[in-house]
């Protein structure tokens, strides 16, 4: 199966997802807009190890704005001024970790995605933004360890191939981009409201 395929799946399955936490509302609209906008996000910083500044910065200020008319063609302005504070908090939140890590395996590019996935995910709760959080250190995390562990079955490969061995401290120090499991967090965070895993507020 394809990449291209694969995206397309699973753009397809987020956005039935998206529909079903969301409902048919006009903030419908801007949350397709932020998928699509993420999956490209997330392919890039795959592919480049970067989120690159002038898709999301454009795409964010784009989207946050349409959330904002959208807001007011539902009645839900409460909701959007919840979401500028959570992406505020959220943008907060990752400038301190990019200071204490410094930049070490977290990016800058990553802390200005952060406003982005804060915002559509305290529209819908300050629990999405708290799930959100909560997956993508699990997510990261749990690349992490498999990363980890794929470089020492390749250093046992090595080893038995008569080979140059590659050293643990060098598994660890795989470099691996965290967009994507921030990402992925705030997409799983918004489908799990959709499914009742914490209140909605109305």
């Amino acid at each position: 199966m394809g990449r291209e395929l694969i995206v397309v799946l699973v753009g397809v399955v987020l956005g039935v997802a998206f529909a079903e936490t969301l409902g048919p509302v006009w903030a419908l609209v801007p949350f397709l807009g932020f998928l699509g906008l993420t999956l490209a996000l997330g392919i890039t910083d795959i592919d480049a190890f970067r989120i690159v500044d002038r898709l999301n910065l454009r795409g964010t200020l784009l989207l946050v704005g349409l959330l904002g008319v959208a807001a007011i063609a539902d009645g839900t302005e409460d909701g959007f001024v919840r979401a500028l504070l959570g992406g505020a908090a959220f943008f907060v939140a990752t400038n301190l970790i990019y200071i204490v890590v410094k930049g070490q395996g977290f990016g800058y590019g990553d802390v200005k995605l952060s406003a982005l996935l804060g915002v559509f995910t305290t529209y819908i709760s300050w629990g999405a933004l708290g799930w959100s959080v909560f997956l993508t250190a699990f997510l990261g995390g749990l690349l992490s360890v498999v990363v980890l562990v794929a470089g020492l079955a390749n250093r046992a490969r090595q080893k038995r191939a008569g080979g140059p061995e590659s050293t643990i401290r060098e598994a660890m120090r795989a470099e691996l981009p965290y967009g994507p499991a921030m990402i992925v967090g705030s997409w799983l965070a918004i489908a799990l409201a959709g499914l009742g895993a914490f209140p909605i507020p109305t």
